[in-house]
């Protein structure tokens, strides 16, 4: 643990107040390793927060940004534009141009991303006069972001308890779906509800709910009856998108048709920028209102530091062909850890889909037991409620994978017992 005094002036995401902070202080990062002040070397398991998809300081990542930043580092986009928002635009419309998402809003971070989706989906309902259409449906279980606006569609005890009341006011929740069959309970919502929806929102792979996936064919289903109700469907993928899953955009990949999907994380390998996609549908809409424009921007919005470096990320995604290694290097590691998880009163399951993985225990104490093993054995991973997380770079090795999993079951096999 580092010698050196932790700063009180400090206020750190997610960390409690009143104990002492016993998270290694990072100082450098190369590849699929973090190393502390104390030069102790750990292996990230979950890709800072699922974000270094070619872990950390990728040398031909660093360098498409030191350019960047010897040419022009910021500009405002809303008094004049500049070249990069408009290519990465061009480059993720080329890339989804089946799916008929072909326009693209960017800011920086996911939360930001949603509450740019909900905004969007609200002035579309005001562009066809229905502004009574103000609700939002999520999944219970979902995670959509801990700003206020994006705590509309946040659906986890954690994160809304005790906020303010207006969240509530405005959001309808839907169980987690188990079969086609449950279908039945959306149709019977829209039907008795859909004229006051503002839209649905959906992570296609649930990240904080133990990477849960849908059953066959429900996305793809869900979407079509959205259509049927004319109701925008946003897809959440911060966390599943560009790669995550072993495709470009999981959404589609399901067979969806969305109306909003929301890219970020991978996107920009470690620097902040989320894209914001949408349909010419959509879009056109804002053509007919009082004032033909979408009021909403940031300083930041489509910060060129992070375009340019979404913009190597995507080309290199494609040229060295991750997306077929991530969903193999994927089923090795679940694999890998299924053949060897202890039989413990603890574990419940392992399940993923390509580098983005959980394993659900007995409980939160459980969970928080065996993060703190982990990064004792020289592992960092992720926990929420019942669920430890893994998102490793998909640079991983099989040499890393191996070392990935034996740090993991020491840390679940040494871990108390709940």
């Amino acid at each position: 643990m580092s010698t050196i005094s932790r700063s009180r002036r400090y206020w750190p995401p997610y960390t409690p107040m009143n104990a002492e902070d016993c998270r290694p202080r990072i100082v450098r990062g190369q590849g699929s390793y973090l190393y502390d002040d104390t030069g102790r070397r750990y292996l990230d398991g979950i890709s800072g927060s699922y974000n270094h998809c070619l872990g950390h300081s990728h040398p031909a990542l660093i360098d498409a940004v030191k350019q960047q930043i010897d040419t022009l580092v910021h500009a405002c986009n809303i008094g004049s534009s500049t070249l990069l928002p408009e290519a990465l635009a061009e480059r993720l419309g080329d890339a989804l141009a089946p799916s008929g998402l072909a326009h693209t809003f960017l800011v920086s971070g996911g939360s930001e991303g949603v509450e740019t989706a909900l905004k969007m989906a609200w002035h579309y309902q005001i562009s066809r006069n229905q502004p009574q259409r103000t609700r939002v449906v999520a999944i219970d279980g979902a995670y959509h972001g801990c700003t206020l606006g994006a705590m509309v569609a946040t659906r986890r005890a954690f994160i809304n308890e005790g906020a303010l009341p207006f969240v509530s006011t405005c959001s309808m929740t839907m169980p987690l779906p188990q079969s086609l069959d449950d279908l039945q309970a959306w149709e019977a919502l829209l039907t008795e509800h859909g004229s006051t929806v503002a839209a649905l929102i959906i992570e296609p792979v649930m990240a904080m709910a133990g990477t849960r996936q849908f059953p066959d064919g429900f996305l793809r289903a869900l979407s079509s009856l959205a259509r049927a109700h004319d109701i925008p469907l946003i897809c959440d993928e911060v966390y599943c998108g560009i790669g995550r899953t072993g495709v470009l955009c999981e959404s589609t990949s399901q067979g969806a048709s969305p109306d909003i999907v929301i890219f970020s994380k991978n996107l920009g390998g470690g620097f902040p920028i989320t894209a914001v996609m949408t349909t010419p549908h959509i879009a056109d809409s804002f053509a007919s209102q009082p004032f033909p424009l979408f009021r909403h921007g940031h300083t930041q919005s489509g910060n060129l530091l992070g375009c340019r470096a979404a913009l190597f990320i995507l080309d290199h995604l494609h040229t060295q062909d991750y997306y077929e290694n991530v969903r193999m290097k994927g089923e090795r590691l679940l694999q890998t850890i299924r053949e060897n998880l202890p039989v413990t009163s603890n574990v419940v399951s392992a399940q993923g889909k390509g580098l983005m993985l959980s394993i659900t225990l007995n409980s939160p104490e459980a969970c928080g037991d065996v993060q703190h093993e982990a990064r004792r054995q020289g592992l960092i991973i992720g926990a929420a409620d019942r669920h430890l997380k893994l998102a490793p770079p998909f640079t991983i090795d099989d040499t890393e994978i191996d070392e990935l999993t034996q740090h993991l079951i020491c840390a679940i096999s040494n871990a108390p017992r709940h």
